[in-house]
């Protein structure tokens, strides 16, 4: 059975960020080294983050969701989105992408 969308994504993600668990994939790593994102944009990005919740999709288990962030990064010049999903208690990126590019 699905589980219910989280209420407040953009908070629990900003607070496994500042416990350290936010966790990139191996995926989500590839993706920032090919489109030159590091871990402080992600993190400026995340203090200024929307929900895109309309991107939201259900994980292939069927059990739980994935969710749309995106936000500029400090100096603007990236627009990134990313795609997480909750593995408690971590919150692991599964891609990052620069929507400018």
């Amino acid at each position: 059975m699905r589980s219910a969308k989280r209420a407040n994504v953009i908070r629990d993600v900003i607070e496994a960020f500042e416990c350290g668990r936010l966790v990139p994939s191996f995926h989500a790593l590839e993706q920032m080294v090919t489109r030159d994102i590091q871990m402080s944009d992600i993190e400026e990005m995340l203090y200024r983050a929307r929900r895109e919740d309309h991107k939201d999709a259900v994980r292939s288990d069927g059990k739980d969701w994935k969710y749309a962030l995106r936000g500029l990064n400090d100096s603007g010049d990236k627009d990134i989105r990313l795609i997480v999903v909750f593995n408690p208690p971590d919150a692991v990126i599964v891609t990052v992408i620069d929507k400018n590019k």
